[in-house]
């Protein structure tokens, strides 16, 4: 892969972001992404929404050990 478009980089977005591509293609990602400041953006928007996502799991199963047996169960009544 020598070139890398904005749309290639989106669409492998998520290996990239977890260092699943091969050696060559993670270089065209890196080089896209030192020309383009549109894809610099997306690509830290990407990572701030899965550290916002990964923190908020962590909160809910804190609350979680935190809350009473039945309102967990009436949660899980109200999700189905």
């Amino acid at each position: 892969m020598s070139h890398v478009t904005c749309i290639e980089l989106i669409a492998f977005l998520d290996s990239y972001v977890d260092d699943e591509l091969d050696a060559e293609t993670r270089h065209s990602f890196d080089l896209h992404l030192l020309v383009c400041p549109s894809c610099r953006a997306y690509l830290a928007t990407y990572r701030e929404t899965i550290e916002l996502v990964r923190g908020t799991a962590e909160q809910e199963e804190e609350l979680a050990h935190d809350s009473p047996a039945e309102l967990i169960e009436a949660m899980k009544r109200v999700k189905r």
